[in-house]
């Protein structure tokens, strides 16, 4: 007969076998441990699956995004989903992906799921990964307009619109508007001219900038000018080397002189320089202002620029997302 004492001693017993004790632990810690370090080496395989699909979707974007115009999409889609097949070796097997487009904006979505190893002890045989990119092809302008407001001061300025062709280096002036002062009156008075006027057609290009070149004495380069008694400007021709060129040029893709436009009353910033469609007036005619260097309390020379952009500008293209 086992009496209750005898039942209190073999408890004791089994609780004093550590050897067993640790045997029963081990059983019981076996499962998480394994799931913690198969989750942790699976986990690690699929953020690196991850790494490598937003690389794909990201360069997707990119080549889509080089030859979309905004009215292309399933060629530019086509594009896009021919990267990303052409690493299918490399993705996930079942790898869905999305290619849409809004606006000027080409986005890829990459969707799929990495095999596990041990998670699958705790029934986990997947885990699902996603990427987005987006690429913006910026419009190019084709086709601009200026249109002179107002201008002041005691500085001659020109304002020219200028294009680099493809393959070649040089320059080439579309477009000017100058304002010439004609009286010191009211803190400087003259004539504006755009030349030539209406629609400026931009042609091919692989560069488009906006300069303002300034000449301190209100003459252009070649002449000097003299001031009358009542503060008439009259300007005559000289050969003087100080008279055959300006004081300063600006330019907006110079970062250090940029800031000197407004645009829609708005500064640009210093030290960078902002995408041409910032400012060309594509999606709506902009008002501009330049700051000739003289004074920073108001702007100097003003005219609306607007501009028919029917493309987009692929060299320009740019991840956004």
């Amino acid at each position: 007969m086992i009496t209750g004492s005898s039942k209190f001693r073999s408890i004791q017993r089994l609780l004093r076998d550590r050897a067993g004790n640790f045997g029963i632990l081990t059983a019981l810690l076996l499962v998480p441990v394994s799931l913690a370090a198969g989750a942790a080496i699976d986990y690690s395989t699929a953020i690196a699956q991850r790494t490598n699909l937003q690389e794909i979707a990201d360069s997707a974007a990119l080549a889509g995004g080089e030859i979309y115009d905004g009215t292309n999409f399933s060629t530019a889609k086509a594009t896009a989903q021919a990267f990303i097949d052409a690493y299918a070796a490399t993705t996930p097997i079942g790898l869905a992906s999305n290619i849409t487009a809004n606006g000027n904006t080409l986005q890829v979505t990459l969707t799929g799921s990495v095999p596990t190893t041990l998670m699958r002890l705790g029934n986990v045989n997947n885990v699902d990964i996603s990427v987005n990119a987006a690429s913006y092809s910026p419009p190019k302008p084709q086709q601009v307009t200026l249109t002179p407001t107002k201008a002041q001061g005691y500085y001659y300025k020109k304002v020219t619109i200028r294009v680099v062709r493809p393959n070649t280096t040089s320059e080439v002036v579309l477009g000017t508007v100058t304002y010439q002062p004609t009286t010191h009156n009211d803190s400087g008075q003259g004539t504006m001219v755009v030349n030539p006027p209406g629609a400026i057609n931009l042609g091919q290009y692989t560069k488009l900038v906006l300069q303002m070149d300034i000449k301190d004495d209100g003459c252009p380069t070649g002449q000097t000018a003299s001031v009358s008694s009542n503060n008439a400007v009259k300007c005559s021709k000289s050969s003087r080397a100080a008279d055959q060129k300006y004081d300063l040029t600006l330019r907006t893709d110079n970062p250090d002189t940029s800031y000197y436009l407004f645009v829609n009353g708005q500064q640009l910033p210093k030290g960078i320089t902002v995408p041409i469609e910032n400012y060309f007036g594509c999606q709506s005619p902009q008002n501009h202002a330049w700051e000739d260097g003289g004074g920073w309390e108001r702007q100097d020379i003003f005219y609306t620029i607007s501009s028919v952009c029917a493309s987009a500008d692929g060299a320009a293209v740019r991840l956004t997302q």
